[in-house]
């Protein structure tokens, strides 16, 4: 499992707890809320790894504009820092932590 795939796995849990809450409770629209963000995070990984790709493969696309590598940087710390809230959680990979 990529820490990409576990990521959006604990937010779908996430994602199905707060809305089990009824409309209107308290910090169920928050909730909701910082699961959006945290999937906007996620993606904006996803698309600097594949601008990352792109240097490595340039056949495959379009050059990606400015420095990739440091965007996927600091994207992967970020992922990184989200997966860190499960760190308890059976599927979770002590390597992300590196």
């Amino acid at each position: 499992m990529t820490i990409i795939e576990f990521l959006n796995a604990r937010l779908d849990e996430d994602e199905r707890a707060s809305r089990a809450v009824p409309v209107g409770a308290r910090g169920r629209d928050r909730a909701l809320a910082e699961v959006t963000a945290k999937r906007m995070i996620v993606q904006g990984y996803t698309r600097a790894h594949t601008a990352s790709m792109r240097v490595l493969e340039p056949a495959s696309s379009a050059p990606a504009d400015g420095d990739p590598w440091s965007e996927l940087l600091a994207w992967r710390r970020a992922v990184k820092y989200l997966a860190a809230v499960y760190r308890g959680h059976p599927q979770y990979d002590r390597s992300w932590e590196e």
